[in-house]
């Protein structure tokens, strides 16, 4: 006779089961969370939005990602928006996770004249 009696094997099947499932669904999870993408982005800043953390950006192609247009970015952080003026040219990076997107970082690469004047 095994060490496995005819009773005992399905409830050692459901827990093998359950294990498996288990495994599979953290394995998941940390690929989830490992999957955002980083682009780098080129545009001229279209507008601010500080009471929504949004920046209007007309950008170049975003290689593998985007073709070029004019839309908001969400930003996580505000204080990028107190370093950038409609008109200034920008570079950055534009994180996309899940169906999620937002500027992690905007510098400024040139400034219009009218921004300068401000300064």
């Amino acid at each position: 006779m095994s060490a496995l009696s005819n009773a005992n094997r399905p409830a050692v099947l459901t827990l093998v089961l359950m294990l498996a499932c288990a495994v599979g669904c953290s394995r998941q999870e940390g690929k989830q969370e490992s999957s955002a993408q980083h682009h780098q982005i080129r545009g001229l800043v279209m507008a601010l939005e500080p009471a929504r953390n949004r920046v209007i950006i007309a950008h170049e192609e975003i290689p593998h990602y985007m073709k070029a247009m004019t839309m908001p970015f969400t930003v996580r952080d505000s204080s990028i928006l107190r370093e950038i003026e409609v008109g200034d040219s920008v570079r950055g990076v534009v994180t996309v996770k899940r169906s999620e997107v937002w500027l992690d970082s905007l510098t400024v690469i040139a400034r219009t004249a009218s921004s300068e004047t401000r300064h």
